[in-house]
């Protein structure tokens, strides 16, 4: 169907722009090495891992749909993890890449060859199970360092492209999921959403900083958080723009409402009330106007 084929397409573009998230801080990290510090290894290998089984699961069961953006992803991760470990190696402030990351490193590799060589040999289907718990463990990935972002009131750690992209990429899975009911293709997205859009808020609330560049060690953070600084500024003016309006409208429906009550509220006794704001005539004195008007000619 044309529909199903128009989805499909979209769907595809959304995840190639999210595979290519970790390259925009791999090529930060290439044009300035210290900003590795920022990197969090377990997103990217994470990353590496659910492209790798997503790939196996749409290659061999098939599911090719799945097939071409987990297949440009896994380049991305290799590439992108591999540029991390060039320079990772002479930061010393790379704290994150240490021996349990190498460790880390060879088990997602060992780990990917594995299920790989079982969704071609053996079954494809239940590689797409072990694929729904993989994406969301991706998901939840950034979150390893939200103590630190807690902590330091910082979001330098949480990757803002990431965060974003991979919003937008499980709302299309999610739907191509549930129409073609691949239960592995939309069950980790829905807790994929829930899992971005927690990182998106603490990205919104905590601004990356990194204490100023008058100290010795200052290093910029990744430029994708430029992009979370424009968010920020236009959704606060946003909401003041929000607020001063809806107390206009306040404002006008309580005159509103003032004006309807008076001009529908009884007569004060029994006096007319004058509408030019004249002073209120009596009765008797509207009754000797209209009994004797007054000679204008």
């Amino acid at each position: 169907m044309a529909a199903d084929f128009i989805l499909d397409t979209v769907a595809i573009c959304f995840a190639v722009f999210f595979m290519t998230a970790p390259l925009s801080q791999a090529i930060d990290v290439c044009g300035t090495p210290a900003k590795v510090r920022y990197v969090n290894p377990i997103n990217l290998l994470c990353f590496y891992l659910n492209c790798m089984t997503q790939l196996a699961y749409g290659l061999f069961l098939p599911v090719p749909p799945v097939v071409p953006c987990n297949a440009y992803g896994v380049g991305v991760a290799i590439f992108s993890t591999s540029a991390c470990w060039w320079f990772a190696r002479k930061e010393q402030h790379a704290i994150n890449w240490d021996r349990t990351a190498a460790i880390g490193t060879l088990l997602a590799v060992l780990l990917s060859a594995t299920i790989f060589a079982f969704a071609a040999l053996e079954s494809a289907a239940d590689v797409g199970v072990l694929g729904m718990l993989v994406g969301i463990i991706m998901y939840g990935a950034p979150l390893s360092s939200m103590k630190e972002v807690l902590k330091t009131k910082s979001s330098e750690t949480l990757p803002v492209m990431q965060s974003f992209l991979g919003f937008l990429n499980s709302s299309c899975w999610f739907t191509v999921g549930v129409r073609t009911g691949k239960v592995p293709v939309w069950g980790p997205n829905v807790i994929g959403m829930m899992l971005s859009l927690l990182q998106l808020a603490l990205i919104l609330k905590y601004p990356a900083k990194t204490g100023g560049p008058e100290q010795q060690d200052f290093i910029p953070v990744l430029a994708e958080h430029s992009l979370a600084d424009i968010a920020r500024v236009v959704s606060a003016d946003l909401a003041e723009r929000l607020a001063d309006g809806s107390e206009s409208i306040s404002d006008f429906m309580k005159r509103s409402s003032q004006d309807l009550s008076s001009f529908f509220s009884p007569n004060r006794g029994n006096e007319y009330i004058s509408l030019d704001g004249e002073e209120p005539m009596s009765p008797d004195k509207k009754k000797l106007i209209e009994e004797c008007p007054p000679d204008f000619a």
